[in-house]
């Protein structure tokens, strides 16, 4: 539900090639030249929309192709292992963590990231048995693994606990059974880091100390909690715990596993993102499950995965069979372009965005970053101000945001937010409260201190919001 931070930075970049997002403007005023996030991922996404052009269709098609790529690289890496049965579910256990991803950072800092774990595979298999033969091309492959472990953060910041967590284990663990020695590890290393830096000082245009600047600005502003994360420390617990099994018959396998138990420890204390913290437990789930299986199994290994499948992907099955469509898309569309005719502050969500206006948001600004709002998001119908227009979805206030936010309370009191049929919740909140209608459409306007709210396409007249 962030991509009115990151859809329209990717599209501006695609257009005129300046790191700037227009739907920010309030929320950060004064900023000409964006360093809020790291730009790795909105560089290569601009280029590819900048060929493919900007629209939901393109959106959703770069996802696709982060998530197959992804996909693929992890097949390749159950199949070293000979790890078949992984190999085949990976593409399926996958599919329904990027349903809900949306344009996340992570979408390509996953595909790095999977990339330098896949060629850093061969130096874990000879740390497990302390083989200190190495190749040459063993030598290019780990320090080219490495370089990519250390380029994943330059997507999302989130990225950097994963990436240390596999530096850190793969490389104590080699000098533990002295499969390199300290001179070894630290010239690669260090080659590693010094391809990372200069294509960070690149990204940047070397221009460090405003990058920092506003990544610690940004972070005062963002609604973050950034606060020690115990979930996390459960689930790097259970982790652990599977990568103990796991080691007594695959000690590889068991080091890979308790890499990503290290990421996901070390994740606790940063902005957890459930993209790649989902597809750790799907890698350490799939693993274990093909390692720990004896191959007369394997009915077993199906029927577990395929188990795994279904609980991931049944709430969005029920949605698209069950949810029922509104002939509402004519009357939003009017008013919003009526709205921008009129010169009218106008404040859209995500819903809005990618479901009505097919992310041609020119002239709009982010309702979830609008500036003067606490922490970014409104709390308070006083943030409407005279003449302003919100136009914002049933589902997000009451849905996603789980009508926990005065405004919510305000524009429903009665709270009577329908659903489809909903299970288990495991894929973050993006996969809860999917609505019975998609998609309801509510307008806001202030108009001689009162605001109107007015639910487009139901043909109901607009009513007067009370705030207080």
């Amino acid at each position: 539900m962030d991509d009115l931070f990151f859809i329209p930075w990717a599209s501006e970049f695609a257009r005129t090639g300046r790191h700037w997002n227009p739907l920010l403007a309030v929320q950060f005023p004064g900023l000409e030249n964006y360093h809020l996030q790291p730009r790795l991922h909105l560089t290569l996404s601009g280029w590819f929309l900048s060929v493919t052009g900007v629209s939901t269709a393109t959106i959703v098609l770069f996802e696709f192709l982060c998530y197959v790529a992804t996909s693929l690289v992890f097949v390749v890496f159950c199949l070293r292992l000979n790890l078949r049965s992984a190999a085949f579910f990976t593409p399926l256990i996958f599919a329904p963590m990027y349903v809900v991803s949306g344009f996340r950072l992570e979408l390509t800092g996953s595909l790095i990231w999977m990339l330098g774990l896949l060629l850093v595979l061969p130096i874990a298999a000879k740390a497990v048995t302390g083989d200190r033969r190495q190749t040459g091309g063993e030598t290019a492959a780990s320090i080219a693994g490495t370089a990519l472990l250390g380029i994943a953060p330059l997507t999302a910041l989130s990225m950097l606990a994963w990436s240390a967590g596999v530096i850190a284990i793969l490389q104590i663990w080699r000098l533990k059974t002295r499969q390199a020695s300290i001179a070894r590890v630290l010239s690669e290393g260090l080659a590693a880091l010094a391809f990372a830096a200069a294509l960070f000082a690149v990204l940047v245009n070397f221009e460090f100390a405003e990058f920092f600047r506003q990544i610690a600005y940004h972070a005062t502003r963002s609604h973050g909690s950034g606060r020690f994360n115990v979930e996390a420390v459960v689930r790097a617990a259970m982790f652990a715990g599977v990568s103990w099994f796991v080691f007594r018959k695959s000690r590889t396998v068991g080091l890979i596993c308790f890499c990503l138990a290290a990421g996901q420890f070390l994740g606790a204390f940063v902005h957890d993102r459930p993209l790649v913290r989902n597809l750790a437990a799907a890698m350490v789930f799939l693993l274990a499950v093909d390692t720990l299986l004896e191959p007369r199994w394997q009915k077993l290994k199906l029927g577990l995965c395929t188990a795994l499948v279904l609980v991931l992907s049944s709430n969005f099955i029920v949605f698209y069979l069950v949810s029922k469509p509104l002939p509402n898309r004519p009357a939003v569309v009017e008013a919003y372009r009526q709205d921008l005719a009129d010169r009218k502050r106008v404040f859209i969500d995500e819903t809005m965005a990618h479901h009505f206006q097919d992310q041609q948001t020119s002239g709009a600004l982010s309702w979830t970053w609008g500036g003067t709002f606490p922490k970014g998001r409104p709390t308070s119908m006083a943030d409407l101000k005279e003449g302003d227009v919100w136009y914002v979805s049933e589902y997000t206030l009451l849905g996603y945001l789980k009508g926990r936010h005065d405004i919510a309370q305000k524009v429903w009191p009665k709270n009577d937010y329908h659903h489809v049929l909903q299970f288990s919740c495991s894929l973050g909140r993006q996969s809860c409260n999917l609505p019975a209608n998609r998609w309801t459409m509510l307008r806001l306007e202030r108009l001689e201190g009162t605001v109107m709210a007015t639910e487009l396409g139901a043909g109901t007249a607009p009513r007067p919001v009370a705030e207080k």
